[in-house]
């Protein structure tokens, strides 16, 4: 507020030279004006406060400030560090969960040690039908202590986490009357992809992904009201497309697409909408298979139906120029035309593994030098799904 020294100011100017009056005049209504906006303001909060709606937002507020500490820790321990139990590639009793999920929402979790999954082998067989609703199973490797996002394809979204679900050892075989159902689909929604949450708090953004090449982008800020209100969206423009896949982004991160039929798209993250947009233009019998942020550090890893694999240097990954593109091909028309396709792609390090479904169940682990080096997976029929598991070949190791 302005002091009674400073008006007897502005009354003297005005005596003094009634020209600059006007002025003087109309910044005293601009100061009302805005005096008058924040006393309303004030008063609202006051009526939020006195009937409990501002407290209860404050409340959920908190929830999610604890809720999202809770992830840190368990990322990087209680103390504020990386902690061996929960980081692949450090000496220590580390534990590795397996996931393979399909639409209808089963789960099997498998579980075993760093140390003994030190060398290529097979963990093991899934019996029984594969694909329920006509999707292909998925993997997933994570940290036991890891929180996940279910997305169904209805834009629906719950958390679950990993240690809930029970683990089985590896070395077996399993049927999806063992698996788990942590949240049941609703309705005629399928299960369309499992998010790690534990990097929620260090990201800028969920970035979603539709089989028909659709691209959203929503502000991690937003996290509260997602989870509050179980919804992130659908990420689609039309009807018969449904999620893809769901990824948490930083700023300034790249974006790799993959298709079904072989085609690759760079983005930029701090280029994409907030608003649903279609960014590649496929083929009506295309669809995309995997997205994923590329590391400067990190090459790519496609794999074929028939076990091939396709590796490229993370230089490739130019951004997009145009809105609406094909994309980039990752082979060549002739080898389309013989009926090659694709079933994944992914991100990686040489130190890394590649956790691979075959078209029999059977589950097995590969070293990615080992892939990079023959061009393809050894003794493989037909492929399902592949996932990376971060540094568990690391030169150390046995």
């Amino acid at each position: 507020m302005a002091s009674s020294q400073k008006i007897d100011e502005w009354i003297k100017e005005a005596e003094g030279r009634p020209e600059s009056a006007l002025l003087i005049l109309r910044l005293i209504a601009s100061r009302l004006n805005d005096l008058t906006e924040r006393n309303e303001e004030l008063l609202s909060e006051n009526i939020a406060l006195q009937d409990g709606s501002q407290v209860e937002q404050y409340r959920k507020r908190i929830a999610t400030l604890e809720y999202q500490l809770e992830l840190l820790k368990r990322r990087f321990g209680p103390d504020g560090v990386l902690t061996a139990e929960t980081l692949p590639g450090t000496a220590g009793p580390q534990l590795l969960s397996m996931l393979v999920y399909h639409a209808r929402g089963m789960i099997i979790r498998l579980q075993a040690g760093l140390q003994e999954l030190s060398s290529p082998a097979a963990l093991g067989q899934i019996k029984g039908e594969l694909f329920p609703a006509g999707e292909s199973p998925r993997l997933l490797a994570v940290a036991p202590e890891e929180e996940l996002l279910l997305l169904f394809s209805s834009g629906r979204v719950s958390t679950c986490r990993v240690e809930q679900i029970p683990a089985m050892e590896t070395g077996g075989t399993w049927t999806w009357e063992q698996a788990s159902l942590p949240d049941e689909p609703h309705g005629g929604e399928l299960l369309a992809a499992l998010l790690p949450l534990t990097t929620l708090p260090l990201s800028d953004f969920f970035v979603q992904v539709s089989r028909r090449g659709c691209i959203k982008k929503t502000m991690t800020s937003l996290a509260e009201t997602v989870l509050s209100n179980h919804h992130l969206g659908r990420g689609a423009l039309q009807k018969a497309d449904q999620p893809c896949e769901a990824i948490l982004c930083r700023k300034k991160d790249r974006l790799a697409l993959v298709t079904y039929e072989g085609r690759l798209l760079g983005l930029d993250v701090d280029d994409l909408t907030y608003s649903t947009e279609e960014r590649i233009r496929l083929e009506p019998h295309d669809h995309v298979v995997a997205a994923f942020t590329v590391a400067p550090d990190q090459s790519l890893l496609c794999l074929t139906d028939n076990g091939k694999v396709i590796h490229r240097d993370g230089a490739v990954l130019e951004p997009a120029k145009s809105v609406h593109t094909r994309g980039q091909a990752l082979i060549p028309p002739a080898r389309l035309e013989q009926g090659t396709r694709f079933i994944g792609a992914a991100a990686l390090r040489e130190t890394d593994g590649v956790l691979v479904l075959e078209a029999g169940g059977r589950l097995t682990l590969h070293a990615c030098r080992d892939l990079i080096g023959s061009g393809r997976l050894p003794e493989s029929g037909p492929v399902l799904a592949f996932c990376v598991v971060p540094a568990i070949f690391e030169e150390s190791r046995p």
